[in-house]
């Protein structure tokens, strides 16, 4: 049976069918999930989530963690508040944590004065900015700290950061307890220093994109002991039902395509990446 090991179905996209989805799963060869928080109140979601589908025939799994573009709101209070929350009986990663550069403020001095201008004629102004990569590393660096402590491995947001996102695993042993590095979307050679740490690559929808030619590369170069399945869900909905709701049946397209990259048996990747979702989860 299949093992998603990142999902967000606490997505208001699930508002309307998250019930009697999650608990057809099983009926569509899933019978493990881990859904994960980026904040503190996503967090607090995951676990109830996970609390409310035990011993339901599918078995639910939770992360709890500051997403780098939440790291605005990590402070003290948030932390210690998340820090509790990761003692819960479903909590096996702390996650998603980790770098986004991706929409950070690169705006010159120049361009900030001439904004501010057009917001005071009212006009529209694009301010959706990441946080500053001080604070991200900040965030990231405590939530490392707090998996360490917690002896839980960490799930891995990274996106246009690879050398900061690498540096400061290696640097803060923050692959001591293990991990995923999620949605994998960097060079094979980003992808073996991941793995020589120890750590599990997360691949999902994108392999089957006609453009995803490093990630294909990555799937096929990187030891199947190394890969975990997960759907990042309702996001990254793979080929055919790419543009579509993503959900944790959809993993049957990635199975078969990473199959193919392999040459291998769609069962063997179901079983060899559900013991490595196991694995890295600590899960008996």
């Amino acid at each position: 049976m299949i093992f998603d090991t990142h999902c967000h179905y606490n997505d208001e996209s699930f508002d309307s069918d998250r019930d009697d989805l999650i608990k057809g799963l099983p009926g569509e060869g899933v019978d493990r999930i881990c859904e994960i928080g980026y904040n503190l109140e996503s967090s607090e979601k995951a676990v109830h989530l996970a609390e409310e589908y035990r011993g339901t025939g599918l078995s639910v799994y939770s992360a709890v963690g500051f997403h780098p573009q939440n790291a605005n709101e990590f402070n003290p209070d948030s932390f210690q508040k998340l820090e509790e929350l990761s003692y819960s009986e479903s909590v096996v990663a702390i996650g998603e944590i980790g770098l986004d550069y991706y929409r950070l403020d690169k705006r010159s001095p120049i361009e900030k004065e001439q904004d501010e201008e057009k917001k005071k004629r009212g006009e529209e102004v694009f301010e959706d900015f990441d946080p500053e990569p001080a604070m991200q590393k900040e965030c990231f660096i405590s939530m490392i700290e707090l998996a360490k402590k917690r002896n839980l491995p960490i799930v891995i947001h990274s996106r246009d950061a690879a050398l900061d996102s690498f540096r400061i695993v290696r640097d803060h042993k923050a692959y001591k307890n293990g991990g995923i590095v999620h949605c994998f979307s960097y060079p094979l050679e980003v992808a073996k220093d991941f793995v020589s740490l120890g750590m599990m690559i997360g691949i999902g929808g994108v392999l089957t994109f006609t453009n995803a030619k490093k990630l294909k590369q990555v799937a096929e170069e990187i030891p199947l002991e190394h890969i975990v399945l997960e759907t990042d869900c309702p996001y990254m909905a793979p080929v055919p039902v790419r543009g579509t709701r993503n959900y944790s049946g959809n993993l049957r397209y990635v199975v078969d395509f990473l199959a193919d990259l392999k040459g291998i048996s769609a069962e063997e990747v179901i079983r060899v990446t559900a013991e490595n979702g196991e694995k890295v989860y600590r899960i008996q």
